[in-house]
């Protein structure tokens, strides 16, 4: 949302110079897609036969549309040109090493506790959403791109909270005496979410295995450590100086 033209271009023009990549050289492409494709959704819970629920000028458009014209994308290229594709639809995921600013839902809530801040919850928090250990989605994928299945699979995991119980679960595993900071609700916020799995269980023999709060304390530690790096190690990174070179100044 924040730049919406980068992302389109990212999801069209990228997929599509990687799509005629995997022609070229007779590659096999993996695509990570997303639930996101499914939109507001009006069944509950998604199948990958579900068409979704998308408003195509909203504020999230270019992330969903843009998922959803690469789909499109990856299956002109297998039809026409044969290029063998795997599509992967992955739910929310989280772990170690996310970006702690990159403004999704788990680090939000984890840097805030930790941190001390409120942590904001927009709308009621009765919204749900299905979070999955990024370990068991690594192995979603290794068995996706190893199988014969070239029809998209939802990876994530079937175990549903509301975004308020996920902020309590994650204010308590903190241990933070944070608050909760109803904002308003984000235009186009889906609802619900929930993958099912049973096309990945039946085709991949695949499952997520990481409890979420195990899952969650891993992130935790994650945080913490690079919070307290960073407060002990205030790195100022300064510009190269120029040198020079045969009568010319070069720019490393």
């Amino acid at each position: 949302m924040y730049n919406p033209i980068k992302t389109l271009k990212t999801n069209t023009i990228g997929t599509l110079n990687m799509l005629g990549l995997a022609k070229r050289v007779g590659a096999r492409l993996l695509l990570a897609s997303t639930s996101e494709v499914y939109g507001d959704p009006e069944v509950h819970p998604q199948t990958e036969d579900y068409w979704g629920h998308v408003n195509p000028i909203g504020p999230r458009a270019c992330y969903d549309e843009g998922k959803r014209v690469a789909e499109t994308m990856c299956y002109a290229y297998m039809k026409q040109e044969g290029v063998e594709v795997r599509v992967a639809r992955i739910f929310n995921t989280f772990g170690p090493r996310m970006h702690m600013n990159d403004g999704r839902v788990v680090s939000n809530f984890i840097l805030q506790a930790l941190q001390g801040e409120p942590l904001t919850v927009y709308g009621s928090g009765s919204q749900t959403r299905a979070f999955q250990y990024v370990s068991d989605l690594v192995n979603g994928l290794v068995a996706l791109m190893n199988s014969n299945v070239s029809s998209p699979v939802n990876l994530g995991n079937p175990e549903e909270h509301t975004i308020l119980e996920f902020a309590q679960l994650i204010k308590n595993l903190v241990g933070s005496r944070s608050e909760i900071q109803f904002l308003s609700e984000a235009q186009d916020d889906p609802q619900k979410r929930k993958p099912d799995i049973r096309k990945a269980k039946l085709m991949l023999a695949w499952e997520p295995v990481v409890p979420l709060e195990e899952g969650l304390n891993k992130a935790i530690h994650y945080f913490r450590k690079e919070l307290e790096y960073q407060a002990n190690n205030q790195y100022i990174p300064k510009p190269k100086p120029a040198r020079i070179k045969k009568g010319r100044t070069r720019h490393s």
